[in-house]
């Protein structure tokens, strides 16, 4: 135990050293002969430093108080907001998506801190947990409700790795909740039925809906991408989607057929004075409406068979069962993963060559299928 006179009579050395007193507390010396009370501990399975004050201000006795009633405190962990915070900082920049990253953080603040997130963690029972995420399974977003549970494990997980906690009680929290959906493929009519389809489309009434379609057929992209279709987007033979509109966030480069080309020809007498290529006659600025283009179908009797998002899958089904082209290729084609930027996107994307010669095989395909189909048989 340190006194009075062992403590006046310390003097700084060339680098901080202790002098202990009782119980974990001692009186640390600086180099720069500064004194002052400290005690290390663990508070929330870290190692802390605690601070009581500095010698001779604070006298020897004032600092053993200082000390107990310190002890006395309640060893408390960090609140789960505070955990979730740092996990939120590690984990948002691995998100590519900024959608996702706003999703990630959104149902930690919509569904979990009202309940638990001032609570420190170690105080958090699991009862209370599956409290909160039935409560989200019980408006009936039963994804959201699984999302909440993935990401309340994932935090706890993240504190237990920290040596916040020594076990988490946020382990299979699903096993409460709802069972998912399970994902329905968008309806697609299998490629026999392409040549009527296609005839079918021809027909329908409304001539930028119709143009539409078959545009959307000949390039197979997603349909949010083809309804901002912008004239200035269009580079030759070439289609330049925009990173913004891209699921992957990167820019997506789709060659145009002649087909393709022929519709778009068409298009430009119709809408070549605005700056949407599917500008709306109904509501001039503005593209076609995603429905719009998924009830024509229907009108067409697709109900069901066909949507709109379905020409990606009867793209991909006929390109990898009745083509010569590289899986490789197709699959850049229509995941999007090009990386390089706008201007030089089609100079240097990978498979471009391979990809150009493929959509003009799809878009012959498209318009000849009887032929096509008799090319595949004498292959």
């Amino acid at each position: 135990m340190l006194t009075q006179k062992k403590i006046e009579a310390a003097k700084p050395l060339d680098r901080i050293y202790k002098l202990a007193d009782q119980d974990g507390l001692y009186l640390a010396v600086t180099p720069a002969g500064g004194k002052s009370w400290r005690y290390n501990h663990a508070q929330g399975g870290k190692q802390q430093t605690k601070t009581y004050g500095r010698w001779p201000a604070m006298s020897l006795a004032d600092a053993r108080a200082a000390h107990a009633a310190f002890q006395d405190e309640p060893d408390t962990a960090p609140t789960f907001r505070a955990v979730a915070e740092d996990w939120l900082r590690i984990k948002l920049p691995t998100l590519s998506n900024p959608k996702h990253q706003h999703q990630t953080r959104e149902t930690l603040e919509r569904h979990v801190f009202s309940e638990i997130g001032d609570k420190p963690l170690d105080q958090i029972k699991r009862v209370k947990l599956v409290e909160v995420v039935k409560a989200v399974d019980a408006l009936g977003i039963i994804e959201t409700a699984h999302r909440v549970a993935g990401r309340i494990g994932m935090v706890f997980a993240y504190a237990q790795d920290c040596g916040i906690i020594e076990a988490t009680p946020a382990t299979g929290l699903t096993r409460v909740l709802s069972p998912r959906k399970v994902k329905q493929h968008m309806p697609c009519i299998p490629p026999k039925e392409a040549k009527q389809l296609m005839q079918d489309i021809d027909n329908y009434g409304e001539e930028v809906t119709r143009l539409g379609l078959k545009l959307l057929a000949l390039t197979f992209v997603r349909v949010g991408e083809l309804r901002a279709m912008r004239w200035d987007e269009i580079d030759g033979g070439f289609w330049i989607v925009p990173e913004d509109r891209m699921k992957m966030g990167k820019p997506h480069v789709v060659p145009l057929s002649a087909q393709a080309i022929d519709v778009l020809d068409r298009l430009r007498q119709i809408n070549g004075d605005a700056e949407l290529v599917l500008d709306s006659p109904e509501r001039p600025g503005h593209p076609l409406s995603e429905n719009t283009l998924l009830f024509a179908l229907y009108r067409l009797g697709y109900r069901g068979r066909m949507t709109a998002h379905g020409f990606r899958a009867l793209a991909s089904t006929v390109l990898n069962e009745q083509s010569p082209f590289t899986k490789d290729a197709i699959e850049r084609q229509l995941a999007h993963k090009e990386t390089d930027a706008v201007r030089a996107a089609y100079h240097r994307a990978e498979y471009l060559e391979e990809r150009v010669k493929m959509m003009g095989w799809w878009g012959l395909w498209l318009s000849s299928r009887a032929t096509q189909q008799d090319q595949t048989r004498s292959a």
